[in-house]
This record gives C-alpha cells, sequence and structure tokens, in this order.
C-alpha cells in the first residue's frame, strides 16, 4: 500500500509525484493543479516535523513553464530522467533551504513556490 495522496488526473504529473515523493514523509498529498492562465502545478501539502516542537503544514508548489511542460510531455519517455534528475535537484533544494532557514532561527515559510523552467525540459 503508498502511504501517500495522489490527485494527478494527468499520467506524466502522477509519475513526477511518485518520483519525488520519498523526499517527504508519509501522508503526504501530492495533487495537480490548473490555474486560471493556464499553467499546470503539481502542489505538494506535507506535515514537517523537524522545524520545531509542533508540527507545521507546508506547501510547494512546483509551477511548470507551459513551454517546457510541452517539451517534456513531447519527450519520449526513456528521455524523461534528465527532467526527472532537475525536478529532484530544484525540491531537494528547497527543502535544504527550508532547513538552512529553520538552523538560522528564522521563521520557515508555510507556502514555497518552485519555478520549473527551460532546465526542466
Amino acid at each position: 500500500m503508498d502511504d501517500y495522496q495522489y490527485d494527478c488526473p494527468s499520467a506524466d504529473i502522477d509519475t513526477l509525484a511518485h518520483v519525488i515523493c520519498d523526499l517527504f514523509p508519509e501522508q503526504t498529498q501530492f495533487a495537480e493543479r490548473i490555474d486560471d492562465a493556464g499553467r499546470t502545478s503539481l502542489v505538494i501539502h506535507y506535515v514537517a516535523m523537524r522545524f520545531g516542537s509542533t508540527a507545521r503544514r507546508i506547501t510547494i508548489d512546483v509551477r511548470f513553464d507551459p513551454a517546457a511542460l510541452s517539451r517534456y510531455r513531447a519527450m519520449p519517455v526513456r528521455l524523461h530522467a534528465r527532467s526527472y534528475a532537475v525536478l529532484r535537484a530544484y525540491v531537494e533544494a528547497t527543502l535544504g533551504s527550508l532547513e538552512e532557514t529553520y538552523a538560522n532561527g528564522e521563521a520557515v515559510p508555510r507556502e514555497v513556490e518552485i519555478e520549473m523552467g527551460e532546465d526542466f525540459a
């Protein structure tokens, strides 16, 4: 049984959620969203236990540049590994930045955005 929750109607966005799910605690929710401008996002809702004495809900909104997402979707699946690696690197860097913020005694934001641009695909 999967201990994560996925609400991603598009198979490719669902796959991207699975690529990074191990970076997050169990019970994390991954949801595909499309904003009013038609931009696709992978929204990650999770509970961080390591930023203080109480659990903290954090939302990471991974926003895909429409042109980059179109290129990714047009590529053969066998060429997706680089995009997976770029996504993972961005998410890992963001999580590291949150940890650094906490370590410096600063307030950890509850909402974070990651822009996936040209380097994604």
